[in-house]
């Protein structure tokens, strides 16, 4: 926790900040998203229009687009002998493997080795 800041200040969030009183301490706070200012120990309620007017709002930068790259397979053995084949399609990777599936897109350990392979060599 912060010390009690009593006069306008900044909230970093990303989401609206909203305020909040601890129903056994009777304590004020400016709760923010937990990647900007957190809880925010303050001395008094702050109103939604107070809140908006001082939200410094955290917005994340442009991705950067995926290189384009023509398709590429490779054919990558697991750990239990089954082949699997990976595919970079205009830098978007896939793998036909069961945790590529499970991982929701995330990068699979042979994605991972193939695209450790591709830097380092």
């Amino acid at each position: 926790m912060t010390q009690i800041k009593t006069y306008n200040m900044k909230f970093r969030s990303h989401y609206p900040p909203l305020s909040y009183k601890g129903i056994h301490s009777g304590q004020w706070y400016v709760i923010c998203s937990s990647d900007g200012d957190g809880w925010v120990k303050v001395d008094r309620r702050y109103s939604w229009t107070e809140l908006e007017k001082n939200w410094d709002r955290i917005t994340y930068s442009k991705q950067n687009k995926p290189t384009k790259t023509k398709r590429k397979e490779w054919k990558v053995k697991g750990s239990k002998g089954n082949v699997y084949k990976i595919v970079n399609d205009k830098g978007f990777w896939s793998c036909s493997c069961p945790a590529y599936g499970f991982g929701r897109g995330r990068d699979c350990k042979h994605i991972k080795q193939i695209k450790y392979e591709k830097t380092n060599t």
